[in-house]
């Protein structure tokens, strides 16, 4: 399959890797049409900071041809008559929308990332209307539309002399659908998927899947019904729901980056479980550590991918679905727990997962130190697997330092001999690089590039897919060597694949949201959750199954904000300065003077509830929802408390500072030692969580309530913000404080910079974003 586009250069890379070397190839070309209205045709007007699709390694090995129309008169653009690579289209059209892409993008993708090779695209969209325009009995011009570009993409690949089968059609409308159509729009499908099997050629086997629509309303719900029913009964149609997207539009009606993405994924996982093409891994092979080999009764993470795979019934065949291969096989010191049988399948426990590996081991840049190929750890390197060392021994750079393969010095080893030349690679490595050497994240980039062109030389084709490192437990330097390395991984990728266009490298993050603390047994290796946890995102980005998304648990607060960006912000001057300022007031008498220029002291002289209010200065409509409170307070004297009393409109936080502890009120719920009356001037940050109903309280950003925050001090519809002595009894009396500032937010709850809950040495905010937790 030639494609030239006109122009410009000839489109190498898909024709090489997709196989076809020249014009009649045998095989037919897989092609595969999508039309609809606008979430088919993909609008980009949402405020996302990226409304791109991004780039995939797959983008430049997929054939794509497109003609998408606003209406019967009005094109929106087309790929010039030929074939191009995977690529958003032409917009400036519609309001908001530069270009257009839509489900294809994550389709295609998820096709390649499967195995799935000689496939191309064509799509036909329009930019909106009801399911009239694609019924030929009804003169719609959508269906001619169709059928003019199918037949146009079609007659190139004659040309070239290819061979081509039209096996699927994809289907995304029905948001425009009036009653009438909607009532219909089962019957309708039905109609334009059997007169397209009869009017465009090669397709009288043709598989179609509608996308279902997810907004609400009575008659897309009975667009819904109608197209679940015609799937249903119809042996050759097939329905998958989006429901759960009605919250991830931009516009009322059109999906955003995110959603569309993940509809393509679903689109190419209908296909991939119907059959209508299959899934290919052929020779696979995990490559690692000791968190890829297993042990001490754990299977590692290559067991649920194994689930998966069974359970989506690939056949274990190196040439029709997936074959382990590997020089090791089982866990280390053979101790891999039960693996029972799934769908029929026997877990096969071959990898080159080798406990307590270096990256520079396995690619022979280091050699193998004699320690190290004890315990079921193996021998040899990524040449000696695959038969690229000839002799067999290792390959390492300086005198004198080969060794004869396999080692006849090792014992214990397994499968040492075994050599394979694999079409598919996980790879996992570089954590215990890092543990020599945090900071050595560098040469583990050039390490793992090494270790692909070893793969590649062994296979110019083979597909490759390099893991995130996963967090561990240890120290806050092995944190951000994981992520030094993490973060040098996607260029890694972008320049692998540019050097190559027949073996694709993908990155696959099963690090973030994972928590060491809780998905180990040991703060590195995974647990039994944990192997399911990152087996699960490599299952994924094997097109296996759905990306897992976050669990919905209450989130937590995980937003940092240094007081600086706080929406009011108060010098104690700007409180008072010969008079009260910025709506700031006073209740019952008060001293007041400026010890400093911008510095507020005040003392209660006595007994009696005596305060500063900033009620008016703002905060009144804010606090119903989240909020952040700071002051900085220095007290020369605190006999009997200082009160930071802060309505939420339906609920008071009491806040209570004395000299030697911060507590609320009635010490229920916190109450920690330290001494506030040290002469320094001390943050007490208050961050109110409106959803979860707590409040949280910080002193210099060490957190002093739980974790999980701590419940309102007493029911009220009080909304004011108070400073000081807030009963007629002994507390609050005889306060001295200087005021420095005091600020608030009340756009969010946030962490004060730098906050660690738990005392691990990793920030909340860090620890959110990777692990979704504290």
């Amino acid at each position: 399959m030639r494609l030239r586009p006109p122009g410009y250069r000839v489109f190498l890379s898909l024709v090489v890797g997709l196989g076809l070397t020249a014009p009649g190839h045998a095989e037919p070309i897989k092609l595969f049409i999508l039309t609809g209205q606008s979430n088919s045709l993909g609008t980009t007007n949402g405020t996302e900071s990226d409304l791109s699709p991004g780039s995939d390694a797959s983008d430049s090995r997929v054939p794509f041809f497109w003609h998408n129309v606003a209406d019967a008169s009005t094109s929106l653009g087309d790929s010039g008559g030929v074939f191009t690579e995977l690529q958003s289209q032409q917009g400036g059209y519609y309001p908001g929308s530069a270009t257009h892409w839509g489900p294809e993008m994550a389709f295609a993708r998820t096709l390649d990332r499967a195995g799935v090779e000689n496939f191309a695209i064509i799509k036909a969209s329009r930019g909106g209307g009801g399911n009239t325009n694609w019924s030929k009995s009804a003169g719609g011009h959508m269906y001619q539309h169709v059928v003019d570009t199918v037949t146009a993409a079609t007659t190139v690949l004659t040309n070239n002399g290819d061979t081509f089968e039209i096996v699927g059609l994809l289907y995304l409308q029905g948001e425009s659908d009036n009653a009438g159509e909607a009532a219909v729009a089962g019957s309708r499908f039905k109609e334009l998927i059997d007169n397209l099997r009869i009017d465009l050629p090669n397709a009288g086997t043709m598989h179609a899947v509608i996308g279902g629509i997810a907004l609400q309303g009575a008659t897309r719900d009975t667009v819904r019904t109608e197209h679940q029913e015609i799937a249903t009964s119809t042996s050759y149609i097939d329905f998958f729901p989006n429901l759960d997207l009605q919250d991830e539009v931009t516009d009322g009606i059109h999906f955003n980056r995110a959603a569309k993405l993940r509809i393509g994924n679903r689109f190419a996982r209908t296909v991939l479980d119907q059959g209508v093409v299959s899934r290919r891994y052929g020779k696979l092979v995990f490559i690692g550590d000791s968190i890829t080999q297993g042990g001490n009764g754990n299977a590692s993470y290559r067991y649920p991918v194994f689930t998966h795979l069974a359970n989506h019934g690939v056949p274990v065949d190196p040439v029709s679905g997936y074959h382990f291969v590997g020089s090791i096989t089982g866990a280390y010191r053979g101790n891999a727990g039960t693996t029972p049988d799934v769908n029929g399948q026997s877990f096969s426990n071959v990898h080159d997962g080798h406990w307590g590996w270096r990256a520079s081991w396995a690619n022979a840049r280091v050699r193998l130190p004699a320690n190290r190929r004890s315990g079921n750890r193996g021998e040899g390197t990524i040449l000696n697997w695959t038969a690229q060392a000839s002799p067999q021994e290792y390959l390492v750079s300086g005198p004198d330092a080969t060794v004869p393969y396999p080692d006849p010095s090792a014992t214990g080893s397994g499968n040492t001999g075994t050599t394979y030349i694999p079409d598919t690679a996980v790879v996992m490595m570089g954590i215990n690089d890092l543990g020599d050497d945090p900071s050595s994240t560098t040469q583990v980039i050039s390490d793992l590039g090494l270790l692909v062109d070893q793969l590649r030389a062994s296979n110019p084709s083979v597909r490759i897919f390099i893991n995130h490192l996963l967090h561990t437990d240890q120290t806050p330097a092995m944190r951000d060597g994981v992520d030094a390395v993490n973060d040098q991984l996607a260029a890694l990728a972008s320049a692998k694949n540019a050097a190559s266009p027949t073996s694709p490298v993908w990155i696959i993050d099963a690090s973030t949201g994972f928590d060491p603390a809780a998905l180990t047994y040991d703060a590195v290796h995974p647990n039994a959750a944990g192997e399911q946890y990152v087996g699960d995102r490599i299952a994924a980005a094997l097109g296996l199954i759905e990306a897992p998304t976050a669990a919905a648990d209450p989130v937590p607060l995980h937003l940092e904000k240094d007081h600086t960006g706080f929406d009011a912000h108060f010098e104690g001057n700007e409180i008072w300065n010969t008079s009260f300022q910025n709506g700031w007031a006073q209740v019952n008498p008060l001293n007041k003077s400026l010890p400093q220029p911008t510095d507020l002291r005040v003392i209660n002289p006595g007994s009696g509830g005596a305060w500063i209010e900033g009620t008016a200065t703002g905060w009144t409509t804010g606090p119903i929802g989240d909020w952040t409170f700071e002051a900085r307070l220095d007290f020369d004297a605190n006999p009997n408390g200082f009160v930071l009393w802060l309505g939420t409109g339906s609920d008071l936080i009491l806040v209570e500072i004395l000299g030697d502890r911060t507590r609320d009120s009635g010490a229920e719920s916190f109450e920690v030692s330290h001494n506030n009356l040290d002469g320094n001037a001390h943050s007490f940050r208050v961050a109110h969580d409106a959803s979860n109903q707590r409040y949280h309280v910080w002193r210099d950003a060490i957190r002093l309530t739980p974790i999980d925050g701590a419940p309102y001090d007493s029911p009220s519809n009080d909304n004011r913000m108070i400073l000081g002595d807030y009963t007629s009894g002994a507390f609050g009396n005889n306060f001295d404080v200087t005021i420095d500032r005091v600020s608030y937010d009340t756009s969010g709850a946030f962490l004060p910079p730098g906050a660690d809950a738990d005392g691990d040495g990793m920030p909340d905010a860090w620890e959110y974003e990777y692990f979704f937790t504290l």
